[in-house]
């Protein structure tokens, strides 16, 4: 099994996955097929999330992590031997492992869980695996654990909407936060100190995609399943398209054509975050996918793209250049253009980008001149994302 982790953390450092160095010891140590227990060992040891449970609609709801997935959200983090860690999230046990390596005898890894079934089972893994000292307890993550608080981390397992206020109050000072949002169809995630005036400002912004959190704190329901049909789209907030709306412009004639870009594995991801700030007007932000083997509107797989009520643009991961087009080409030259422009620019990811959230009520936190920004409204914070400026200094204020 040793040669199997070994592997699977090469692959990640090859591809250039984030690993701080307590992250990388930890995934050589943990024994990931120790909490899927009947899964083959060749897919335990691949970079994959492994879904382990599904709501009524077949929608994933659990599952161990994916392991670059959790290298990217545990290494800016700073975690180290001694500390009080509570994950938002149990599933099966596994990160929380991998938590608990981390902080080692000295430190506590708390991890609250909305399901009863899913935390006895993530209990039974951790003590098999040799990790029963993390205290493992149901209820609604959205409330945190406050039993075992103050932490001096907080990671969340599972991406959220608007950001809880339990979170924030249970940290220990000079705490960080390690957490997904949902913006416009897409995650963002991004380490958070929080600032005396009780706004929280980013340590870190990067690519991360989670199962999205369950129960109070869930946020409204975005995702759209067309009756009949494997497909499944989650749109961004705002966008008027309904199931009837989505049927008919997937109905329209489909074309295929390629962008004059040539998009791979990792820069297919950072184009979407590209597209997030240089957002067309009248179109939105949407990501899909269909059920593993079936066909839908003639798109397999997983993907994401732009559309309107009357034109619609969607990339399939691992297609490279190939788009599909419905009801008009007009969707195809807003991605060609920005394809070309973002490919001018440097092909930019989240690597100049920050996020300021402030409380409900006070005015939005104002990024430098120049920057490119979108601000997020939601019932208990404003979120500002942005970009900072070409060739200019970083100007985010430095966290108490």
């Amino acid at each position: 099994m040793e040669e199997r982790r070994a592997a699977l953390v090469a692959e990640l450092e090859e591809r250039g996955i984030p690993l701080a160095e307590p992250v990388r010891r930890a995934l050589l140590s943990v024994p990931r097929h120790l909490f899927v227990p009947g899964v083959y060992l060749d897919a335990v040891y691949r970079d994959t999330l492994i879904v382990t449970r599904r709501d009524r609609n077949g929608d994933p709801i659990s599952g161990s992590g994916q392991p670059s997935v959790l290298a990217s959200m545990f290494s800016p983090l700073a975690l180290g031997p001694g500390q009080r860690v509570l994950e938002i999230g149990a599933g099966t046990g596994y990160s929380a492992a991998l938590l608990a390596e981390i902080v080692g005898e000295g430190g506590q890894v708390t991890a609250i869980e909305i399901d009863d079934e899913i935390a006895a089972a993530a209990v039974a893994h951790l003590e098999r695996a040799g990790y029963g000292r993390v205290r493992v307890v149901h209820g609604d993550g959205a409330g945190g654990a406050a039993e075992n608080a103050p932490y001096d981390r907080i990671a969340a397992a599972a991406a959220v909407w608007d950001l809880p206020a339990a979170w924030v109050k249970q940290l220990a000072p000079g705490g960080l936060l390690g957490v997904s949002f949902m913006f416009g169809g897409l995650q963002v995630g991004a380490v958070l100190a929080p600032q005396p005036d009780g706004s929280l400002h980013s340590r870190a912004v990067f690519p991360l995609t989670l199962l999205p959190l369950r129960g109070e704190a869930a946020g409204p329901e975005h995702t759209i399943r067309l009756p009949g049909s494997s497909l499944r789209i989650v749109l961004q907030e705002g966008c008027a398209l309904d199931e009837a709306g989505v049927h008919t412009l997937l109905s329209e004639d489909q074309d295929l054509a390629q962008l004059p870009v040539e998009l791979d594995r990792r820069n297919l991801g950072l184009f979407s975050y590209y597209l997030l700030f240089h957002q067309p007007p009248a179109y939105h932000l949407a990501t899909y996918q269909v059920e593993e083997g079936q066909i839908a509107y003639g798109l397999t797989g997983i993907g994401w793209g732009i559309l309107s009520s009357t034109t619609a643009c969607l990339v399939p991961f691992g297609d490279q250049r190939v788009v599909h087009i419905y009801g008009g080409v007009d969707s195809y030259l807003e991605m060609v253009r920005l394809s070309q422009s973002w490919s001018e620019c440097g092909q930019p990811g989240l690597e100049r980008a920050h996020l300021v959230i402030t409380p409900a009520g006070r005015p939005a936190f104002q990024p430098p001149d120049g920057a490119v920004q979108r601000v997020f409204a939601r019932p208990a914070h404003t979120y500002t994302l942005w970009i900072d400026p070409p060739d200019e200094p970083d100007e985010t204020p430095d966290p108490a």
